[in-house]
């Protein structure tokens, strides 16, 4: 069941809705942490240019991220298809 989760990004606080309270907790920290850590490294911009560096930057992570489970599907399916093969060889054989 949703339930309001408040958390705070910069200064500023969000109730969001939320099914997993500690979830939301836990990406509002990060999302907060990454903005922060832009706007120490890059004080003239503009908040709104912090905030779409630090989707970019996350977008950018989710993206390797499947890429990386596409690779290890991928590695998983030909190892199958290789032990299927040894399955049937040894079961005609």
């Amino acid at each position: 069941m949703a339930q309001t989760v408040k958390v705070s990004i910069l200064g500023t606080d969000y109730p969001l809705r939320s099914n997993d309270e500690q979830l939301t907790r836990e990406l509002a920290s990060d999302v907060d942490a990454q903005l922060k850590e832009f706007q120490h490294k890059l004080p003239s911009q503009s908040t709104t240019t912090l905030a779409v560096l630090t989707a970019l930057n996350f977008a950018e992570q989710e993206a390797q991220a499947m890429q990386a489970e596409i690779r290890e599907t991928e590695r998983l399916a030909e190892k199958i298809d290789a032990m299927s093969k040894r399955l049937e060889d040894a079961m005609n054989g």
